[in-house]
């Protein structure tokens, strides 16, 4: 059963993304460039930037240790700084590196590289490193369970879908030069995402499956808002 969970979840970090990709990529041409557009748009927001100054730089002061004892604020602030760095990036590459290509199916598959990288680099060698412990009959070196693997696949999912809908509404907003308001409805929709994670277990007591059906609910509806504007001329957020 774990073999069988580790390579599910394997096939969600990687299997995934890249099939999404070369299923677009036989409708459009370009469509590459999008999907490593938005790798490179996770890659420098998060592993360059703001992982690296959350973990070096801000510890340092005393602020944000107190930040730590308030699980409204510090929920808020993780999830803030996220939508910022991650949505900023977004909204940068898809300037640069997109300025023709922003229909629907470049926005999937920016969305794609962009939710797709994250699982590949954070997730997917975690599932790699219990498979070949397992395979090797180590597996007592590796302390997830089969339930808490199928977990981590499933907040993959939940993620990928939200990429994909923030790219959507980021697209629309350069395409329709509407750029301030869906960056911010982007920005917005991350934080409530990520604070989440912190104030509803400190806060409210919610457990793991709660945790996912809120994720999983807010990557599907800004999937379905990504969608949305997409087929609707103009329009705000």
């Amino acid at each position: 059963m774990l073999i069988i969970t580790l390579c599910a979840g394997i096939l969600i970090c990687y299997g995934v993304p890249t099939a999404g990709t070369f299923f677009l990529a036989h409708r459009k041409k370009g469509i590459w460039k999008a999907f490593f557009s938005g790798a490179l748009a996770f890659i420098v927001s998060q592993l360059l930037i703001r992982i690296p100054i959350l973990q070096l730089l801000v510890p340092r002061y005393a602020w944000y240790g107190a930040l730590q004892l308030y699980p409204w604020l510090y929920g808020l602030f993780l999830g803030l700084t996220a939508g910022l760095a991650e949505e900023t990036a977004r909204l940068a590459a898809i300037r640069l590196f997109l300025k023709e290509q922003t229909g629907k199916e470049y926005g999937l598959a920016f969305g794609l590289g962009h939710g797709g990288i994250e699982a590949m680099l954070l997730v997917g060698p975690v599932f790699f490193s219990g498979l070949a412990l397992t395979l090797t009959g180590r597996e007592a070196l590796f302390p997830a369970t089969p339930a808490a693997i199928l977990t981590s696949g499933a907040e993959r999912l939940s993620a990928l879908a939200f990429h994909l809908g923030a790219s959507l509404l980021v697209m629309h907003g350069v395409r329709e030069k509407k750029i301030v308001r869906f960056l911010a409805a982007a920005i917005l929709l991350h934080t409530l995402l990520d604070a989440a994670i912190v104030i509803l277990p400190a806060v409210f007591g919610t457990g793991t499956l709660g945790l996912e059906l809120y994720a999983a609910a807010a990557g599907a509806l800004t999937l379905a808002a990504g969608l949305l504007f997409c087929h609707k001329k103009g329009g705000t957020p």
